[in-house]
Order: C-alpha cells, then sequence, then structure tokens
C-alpha cells in the first residue's frame, strides 16, 4: 500500500458507541473484542459511518477530529486525529494483526506434503527446515509492512494537523 491508498476524513463525532463481545468460556481472542461504532458529520454536511475494531478511542461525542481511512471496498480506519483534546492513536500500531495467520499454518502444509511424499523419511526431516524459514519469512515481511505502514499514517496525521491548524500545532503521535 501506498500513501495514495489513504484517505483524511475531517468532521465531528456525531454518535459514537462502544460494544464488547462476551466470549465462551472467558477465551479471549489475539485481537480486540471490542468495536466502536463511530458517526462523523463532515463539512459539508454529510454522516458518515466508520466501524472501529479496538480498545482505544480518543475522542467523544461532539469532537472534532481527522480519520486517517484506507480506501477499499469497506474502508478501514488506520488512524485518528483528535483536534478536541489533542490526542489521537494510530491503530496501525496500538491494535496490529498477528504477524502469523491460520493460512500460514496451510502453507506449511501444502509446502511440507509433497517433500515428504516425494522423499519419505528425508522429506519429514527436509519439511521442518521449510516450515521454519517460510513462517519466519512470513513474519518478517509483515513485521515490515506493519512498520511501514504505522509510519504512513503518522506521516499523514501529521500532514492533517499542519492543513487544519497551521506551523504551530505539533505532532499528536
Amino acid at each position: 500500500m501506498t500513501m495514495s491508498d489513504l484517505q483524511t476524513i475531517h468532521g465531528r463525532i456525531v454518535d459514537l458507541r462502544r460494544h464488547v463481545n462476551v466470549h465462551l468460556y472467558h477465551l479471549r481472542p489475539c485481537a480486540p473484542s471490542d468495536r466502536y461504532e463511530l458517526w462523523i458529520r463532515c463539512q459539508d454536511g454529510s454522516e458518515r459511518k466508520f466501524t472501529l475494531h479496538t480498545r482505544c478511542m480518543p475522542a467523544r461525542r461532539g469532537h472534532e477530529v481527522s480519520l486517517i481511512v484506507a480506501l477499499g471496498k469497506t474502508p478501514r480506519v488506520l488512524g485518528l486525529a483528535n483536534w478536541t483534546a489533542l490526542d489521537g492513536a494510530n491503530y496501525v500500531r496500538t491494535d496490529p494483526p498477528a504477524l502469523l495467520r491460520p493460512r500460514d499454518g496451510l502453507a506449511v502444509l501444502a509446502l511440507g506434503t509433497p517433500l515428504v511424499v516425494t522423499w519419505g523419511a528425508a522429506g519429514v526431516v527436509l519439511s521442518v527446515p521449510v516450515a521454519l524459514v517460510y513462517l519466519l519469512a512470513a513474519g518478517v515481511l509483515r513485521a515490515g509492512a506493519r512498520i511501514r505502514r504505522a509510519a504512513q499514517v503518522d506521516m499523514a496525521i501529521d500532514r492533517e494537523a499542519g492543513r487544519i491548524a497551521g506551523p504551530w500545532r505539533g505532532a499528536l503521535h
């Protein structure tokens, strides 16, 4: 993703609701189970709804905010700058997704199965380092992408701060 994939939406919070999921047997998932539904009245008078899966919300109803949103079929909020309270959040950094995903297990099986079928016991021994290399590479690449995206969101928040208030207002992160 590039900086051009990010869009800034500025407005005032009209409604903000927090929803918390209750988990069976009190087993918590790795991802945040809290969800905020945020309605913003934009400067042109239109209202837009956003859903944030996070535990961190540095804004309340009535606050003037700017959202940094990733464009796509369903827009995803990556950052929030609260100009009323001079606070903000970079959700790429505060609530990152897991570096390893369930589909990585399927990829390890897809890589290891041909080795075992082709070489038998030697394939089992070879599949272990192949799996480790794959998992390490997937984690490192996703961590690098996360760091790069967090820096892009920080730059977008700083650019919005300069646009909104001029040079006297500093960075929010």
